[in-house]
């Protein structure tokens, strides 16, 4: 279902007209609208197929000082006369925050290209299912051992208007294709573990078989998995660690909102040579590396952000709010919650994995890292666990699987313990941001990396 952007923004419009006729003294409206399908598969067979449609308006209904946000599901003229009482009455019961300013004021919205591409939002059940079968018989192929392949492929459409009384007025409409499977491989009784992932606005830039190669792989290779004892070891993450690591750090650090909570690590490291010099991090809604987004929640552009140059800390993140307790502009990464780095990258070396592993004296090959916690949020400190394939390395080689251990680690300590970046980077999704954020990473090579703990699988 497409509402198209005359009618989201007519929708929007709307809701803001009935909050400024209940006195609002500004008012903001989203609609977001979005369709996706989902083919889910285990046991090597497609077992669920299910698609959902809905919309969601969210008013943010202004009184002085007062805020409140609230949402609904129904479009109709009268739905959003409720929708705007319910904002006026719970603002009027709110406390004044003294440190609310304004919503933002409108600035140009360069168009970005291809994020809606119809051969996704057109992808039928026949199509996923003949991609989940090339993913399947692909995985099989690779061994005799390949027991069973699960996993999940999703394509979706989505529309996200924003208005405000301001003026502020966008509109855009995208698309994302999304697979990833487990596989595991069995023999004589014990059990390997492999993961694989790609995400793409285009369905027909997924590869099925090549993620079904890479995860019975890694399945097959983890088979007979020994224990390794906790401590320091050197570490090879492949992006899809590196992915959580950095999803952390810019959820956790890389904002303003932890800024000013006093939460963050920059308040301590900013502008020092906290990290390795080989260490850039940046944010960049507008690159079509990542999953590109034109504007943030509040209806801002989108602007590139460099958090971390060469190893010194230099920047976060601002929504409108955060941005006006300092007296500077939004850097157009306004969330659900506050100001999100929702488009990272971090910029690659020129080392591959064979590279590494050779200059590895005792370390650990992790794939991903899974049901990762935040421990200490201004040291960045996380606990987590590895999955789905980690290898022992020694004198330059690959030795044997091992059982998945504990980590508990900063990784501001990790980060200055870079040895090696890999040359190729991998992209990923992040699913809190409307199914619209993604990073980018290579491979890393840490010299010094921690684990407390072993597991029995």
């Amino acid at each position: 279902m497409v509402m198209g952007k005359e009618t989201c923004l007519e929708i929007a419009n709307r809701i803001i007209n009935e909050a400024l006729k209940l006195g609002a003294t500004q008012a903001e409206a989203r609609v977001m609208s979005f369709t996706s399908y989902l083919t889910r598969f285990a046991n090597s067979i497609i077992h669920q197929n299910v698609g959902e449609t809905n919309v969601t308006l969210t008013l943010r209904f202004i009184l002085g000082k007062r805020i409140s946000v609230v949402s609904s599901n129904e479009t109709g003229l009268e739905a959003i006369r409720k929708l705007a009482e319910k904002g006026f009455k719970t603002a009027k019961v709110q406390e004044e925050n003294p440190e609310f300013v304004s919503l933002p004021e409108p600035e140009p919205i360069p168009e970005l290209p291809g994020l809606y591409i119809k051969e996704t939002a057109e992808c039928t059940p026949l199509m996923r299912a003949e991609m989940v079968k090339e993913l399947i018989d692909e995985a099989h192929s690779l061994s005799p051992k390949v027991d069973s392949v699960a996993g999940a492929l999703s394509t979706a459409s989505y529309e996200l208007a924003v208005a405000n009384s301001l003026g502020i007025s966008a509109y855009t409409m995208s698309t994302v294709a999304s697979l990833n499977t487990n596989v595991i491989s069995k023999d004589n009784g014990v059990e390997g573990f492999g993961y694989a992932a790609d995400v793409s606005r285009n369905v027909k830039e997924i590869n099925p078989r090549e993620v079904g190669k890479e995860a019975a792989e890694r399945s097959v290779k983890s088979l007979w998995a020994k224990k390794a004892e906790p401590g320091e070891y050197e570490v090879i993450l492949e992006p899809y660690a590196v992915s959580t690591a950095l999803l952390y750090t810019g959820y956790v650090g890389l904002n303003a909102q932890a800024v000013q909570d006093g939460t963050s690590f920059m308040l301590d490291l900013m502008n020092k040579e906290a990290f390795n010099r080989q260490l850039t991090i940046w944010d960049d809604g507008r690159d079509l590396n990542g999953l590109a987004f034109p504007f943030d929640f509040e209806g801002v552009p989108k602007k590139k952000v460099v958090m971390i140059e060469n190893g010194v800390p230099k920047a976060v993140v601002y929504d409108s709010y955060t941005a006006h307790k300092e007296g500077k502009k939004s850097t157009g990464h306004a969330g659900r919650f506050g100001p999100i780095p929702a488009h990272m990258f971090m910029k690659p070396g020129d080392a591959t994995k064979d590279e590494m592993i050779k200059e590895t004296k005792r370390g650990l090959l992790v794939t991903r890292f899974h049901y990762v916690r935040t421990v200490h949020p201004r040291k960045l400190v996380l606990t987590g666990m590895t999955r789905d394939g980690t290898w022992l390395i020694e004198n330059g080689e690959i030795k044997y699987p091992v059982k998945n251990l504990r980590f508990t680690e900063s990784m501001l300590r990790t980060y200055a313990n870079i040895e090696m970046i890999g040359k190729t980077v991998k992209r990923t999704r992040i699913g809190r941001w409307f199914g619209q954020g993604s990073i980018v990473v290579p491979a890393l090579k840490i010299s010094k990396f921690t684990f407390t703990g072993t597991t029995e699988y």
